[in-house]
C-alpha cells in the first residue's frame, strides 16, 4: 500500500490535491443549467435528536422547472431530470470541510465533467461542469469522487438519482410522475444519538479489517428512511432502484412470490422484458422493473425484500469477519407497498422495449485484455497495480471508438482470500459476454447479464468477459472496484483515451 494511502486511512495525514480551475469545456447557451451545491446539514432519519449529514441541494437556474426534484425528508441530493440531447451546465458549488468533485455515474461526458479526483476541488470553491447528454434513456446517479474519501462522503449522505429521457422510452408510455417509485438503497450503522458511525480506515485492527471488507451497516435506509411503508393503488408501477450502498449486495425480491418483470440495467432499456425470482444487485448497480398491482386486494401489502445468503458468497479479506448485527447476506425487509382501493392504470408492454444498439453487437475480433482483480500484502490490486493519480499503463491506453474484451479475472490469494468486487467503468456501458468460475454461488442466480451495464459484479473465482466499445471522447478516465472502501484503498487505475476514431 502506498504510504499516504495507509496514513490517511488511519487518519495521520492528510492528501489535498491542487486547487483546479473552472472546466474550461463549455457550452455556449446550456439548455439546462443546474446550481448544485455539497454542505453539512441536518435530517430526522429516526425519533430523537436529528442526524447530522453532508448533502446535496440544487438549484434550476436554466431551464424546466422539473429539472429537479427533491425527495421529501431525505438527505439525498435532489433527482436531476435530463433528455438526450439536453446541453447541461452543472455549477457545483463545494461548501464541505475537505476537497471533493462530483462524478456523474454511468454518462458519457468529457473527462474535464468526469469527477475525476485529479479535479477535486477544496471546501469553499467551485467547478463548472459542461457537457451534452448522449446516453440513451436510463437511471444513472452522482455521487463525489475524491480520492481516499469517496466512500466516507457518500456514506455521510452524498448521492442522488440522475434519470436520462429520450423519444424511445417516450414511445413505451411507461408510468410516470405517481406512477413511478424510486428507491435507493443504502445501508447505515446509526449510534445511540442518531448519528452516522462510519471508522473505516481508523485505529484499530478491527476498523482496518472492516475497511478490507467495506464498510456493512445495521441499518438499511431506502431513500434516507427505514423500513418505509408507501401507499400505492391497484395499478402498474415502475421501479427505479438504486444500490447506493458503500459494500452491501443485495439479493431482491417480492415478497409474495411475484416474479420481478425486468425492462432495464444500468444503461437502459433492454431490448426485451424478462421476469426473474430474484436480482443480484452490487454497489453502483441499478435496475428498472415494473410491479403490477391491479390484482392485488385492498388491504393487501407487498415488501421488497432482499433475499438471505451465505456471506461466504461474498467473500472476506483476512480472517476476522465483519462485526454488523445486520451481515453481510442477511435477509431484510426493505420497504412495503400498501395497496389501496383505488384503481390505476395497467401498463402491457410491446414484446420489443428498444432496438438493437449497434455497439453492443458481439464482435470476434476484438483484442483481449485480462484484468486481475488480486488481494496483496493487505491492499486490493488490478493487474498487480495500486492507483496513481497520472499514470497510465501501456496496456490502459485505447483509442477513442476502440472495441475490447474485458477478461475480469477474480483471483484467489495464497492464503485462499477473495470478494466479489463490482467493477465500473467510467463513462461506458458495455455487454457482458460470459461468466465462467463460481458457478455453485448462491448470487449467480440472480444475475441480469443481458442488460447494458457500466458496474458489473465479479465473484470470488470468477471470470468475467465483457465488451467494451470506448468513448469516441479522450481524456483521463477511471475504472476500479465500487465497493468504496476498495476504491479509496486504490483498487483503481486510469485509462486513457487517445485521439478520435
Amino acid at each position: 500500500m502506498d504510504p499516504r494511502q495507509l496514513l490517511r486511512l488511519i487518519g495521520l495525514a492528510s492528501f489535498a490535491p491542487a486547487l483546479r480551475p473552472l472546466s474550461r469545456f463549455q457550452t455556449n447557451t446550456p439548455d439546462v443549467e443546474i446550481e448544485l451545491t455539497a454542505a453539512p446539514g441536518e435530517v430526522s432519519i429516526q425519533p430523537g435528536a436529528p442526524t447530522r449529514v453532508w448533502k446535496f441541494t440544487g438549484r434550476v437556474l436554466r431551464g424546466p422547472a422539473t429539472t429537479l426534484e427533491t425527495i421529501p425528508g431525505s438527505y439525498l441530493g435532489p433527482v436531476i431530470r435530463l433528455r438526450k440531447g439536453q446541453r447541461v451546465r452543472i455549477r457545483f458549488h463545494n461548501r464541505l470541510p475537505e476537497p471533493s468533485i462530483v462524478h456523474w455515474h454511468g454518462l458519457d461526458v468529457p473527462d474535464v465533467a468526469d469527477g475525476h479526483p485529479r479535479l477535486a476541488v477544496e471546501g469553499g470553491r467551485d467547478y463548472v461542469y459542461d457537457f451534452e447528454v448522449i446516453n440513451r434513456a436510463g437511471t444513472y446517479w452522482y455521487h463525489p469522487h475524491p480520492h481516499m474519501r469517496t466512500g466516507a462522503q457518500v456514506y455521510q449522505g452524498l448521492a442522488g438519482l440522475l434519470l436520462v429521457s429520450d423519444a424511445e422510452e417516450d414511445a413505451l408510455g411507461l408510468p410516470a410522475g405517481n406512477g413511478e417509485l424510486l428507491c435507493v438503497l443504502q445501508d447505515r450503522r446509526i449510534d445511540k444519538q442518531n448519528q452516522f458511525e462510519y471508522a473505516a480506515g481508523g485505529m484499530g485492527m478491527a476498523a482496518m479489517m472492516q475497511t478490507m471488507n467495506g464498510w456493512i451497516g445495521d441499518t438499511v435506509l431506502v431513500n434516507g428512511r427505514s423500513g418505509p411503508a408507501t401507499d400505492v393503488d391497484r395499478r402498474t408501477y415502475r421501479v427505479r432502484i438504486l444500490n447506493g450502498s458503500n459494500a452491501r449486495i443485495y439479493k431482491l425480491a417480492w415478497s409474495d412470490g411475484t416474479p420481478l418483470t425486468i425492462i432495464g440495467g444500468d444503461g437502459g432499456l433492454l431490448e426485451r422484458a424478462r421476469t426473474a425470482q430474484a436480482l443480484t444487485l452490487a454497489p453502483g448497480q441499478r435496475a428498472d422493473m415494473l410491479l403490477d398491482l391491479s390484482g392485488h386486494a385492498a388491504g393487501s401489502t407487498v415488501e421488497l425484500r432482499s433475499l438471505a445468503y451465505p456471506a461466504e458468497a461474498v467473500g472476506r479479506a483476512g480472517m476476522m469477519a465483519e462485526t454488523s448485527p445486520l451481515p453481510q447476506g442477511a435477509a431484510i425487509t426493505l420497504m412495503t407497498l400498501k395497496v389501496s382501493g383505488t384503481v390505476g392504470t395497467r401498463v402491457r408492454l410491446p414484446e420489443r422495449l428498444s432496438a438493437p444498439v449497434p455497439l453492443w453487437a458481439v464482435r470476434t475480433d476484438a483484442p483481449v485484455r485480462r484484468v486481475a482483480l488480486q488481494f496483496r500484502q493487505m491492499n486490493w490490486l488490478m493487474n498487480g497495480r495500486t492507483f496513481e493519480m497520472d499514470t497510465v499503463a501501456a496496456d490502459e491506453t485505447v483509442a477513442a471508438g476502440a472495441t475490447q474484451v474485458w477478461e475480469l479475472v477474480n483471483e484467489t490469494n495464497p492464503m485462499g482470500m477473495a470478494m466479489a468486487h463490482p467493477i465500473h467503468i467510467h463513462g461506458r456501458q458495455f455487454r457482458i459476454l460470459s461468466r465462467s468460475g463460481a458457478e455453485t454461488n448462491p448470487l449467480n442466480e440472480g444475475f441480469s447479464d443481458g442488460a447494458p451495464t457500466d458496474t458489473v459484479l465479479v465473484l470470488p473465482g470468477q471470470t468475467v468477459r465483457l465488451q467494451v466499445t470506448f468513448s469516441q471522447l479522450p481524456g483521463l478516465y477511471l475504472y476500479h472496484c465500487h465497493i468504496l472502501e476498495h476504491e479509496d484503498m486504490g483498487m483503481m487505475r486510469n485509462f486513457r483515451i487517445t485521439g478520435r476514431a
